[in-house]
């Protein structure tokens, strides 16, 4: 073997070995859905359920689409301005479509 087959064949083991750890301890990856996505399907049960639609607002980070999964979304009152924390949870996830659980709060949001 010659010496630049050696070298290549080492540094083939050294990324090798480097790239062990990652294989034992897993990689995963867990799916998100946007916030935008939720706040949608938040407002779309709570018009079915209600027969008004709300506007509901679920911050700007993505959310990560995992059983049970509970976010505070703000839902706003246009007539008044007055914002209710609404409590968003998800289930039944298969295949990036979820259920939303959705539970507004009894009272306003306190003014800051």
């Amino acid at each position: 073997m010659s010496a630049s087959s050696k070298r290549l064949s080492f540094v083939g083991a050294l990324i090798s070995a480097a790239a062990l750890p990652l294989l034992v301890t897993g990689c995963t990856v867990t799916p998100t859905v946007s916030p935008e996505n939720v706040a949608e399907a938040a407002a779309d049960a709570l018009e079915n359920e209600v027969g008004q639609r709300p506007t509901i607002d679920c911050g700007d980070e993505a959310i990560p689409l995992e059983e049970g999964t509970e976010i505070t979304c703000d839902l706003i009152d246009e007539a008044t301005g007055d914002i209710y924390d609404t409590s968003v949870t998800l289930s039944d996830i298969k295949d990036g479509r979820y259920h939303v659980a959705v539970k507004v709060a009894d009272h306003k949001r306190a003014d800051d």
